[in-house]
């Protein structure tokens, strides 16, 4: 069964499917979810977003969540996606997500 986040703003209302997410960032009082895409800005918190996603989301950042599973590789403090876009982490930040993402692809061998 496929899980959906709900995004309403005042023009629109849908549902984004959780497979579809690369990463979702908090921006201030927006929550920017972004997908290979389109980015879908919503008056949420990430902190109630989380509770919708599965072991594939890491919170990388404070106000960071990406997804394992959309993420080609992690090199020079940057995560790169599938669709090419890349992302700068600092350097704490970056060592601990590598080493989570290291592990995510062990487990999927």
């Amino acid at each position: 069964m496929t899980k959906y986040i709900p995004v309403i703003t005042r023009g629109y209302s849908r549902k984004v499917p959780v497979d579809d997410i690369m990463y979702l960032e908090q921006r201030q009082r927006k929550l920017a979810i972004v997908t290979g895409e389109e980015t879908y800005l919503s008056y949420q918190r990430i902190e109630n977003i989380e509770q919708l996603l599965d072991e594939r989301f890491y919170h990388t950042l404070k106000k960071l969540v990406v997804n394992l599973d959309k993420i080609t590789a992690a090199k020079d403090q940057s995560i790169i996606f599938q669709n090419g876009e890349m992302l700068m982490l600092g350097r704490e930040s970056y060592v601990r997500t590598k080493q989570i993402y290291a592990a995510y692809l062990k487990n999927l061998l």
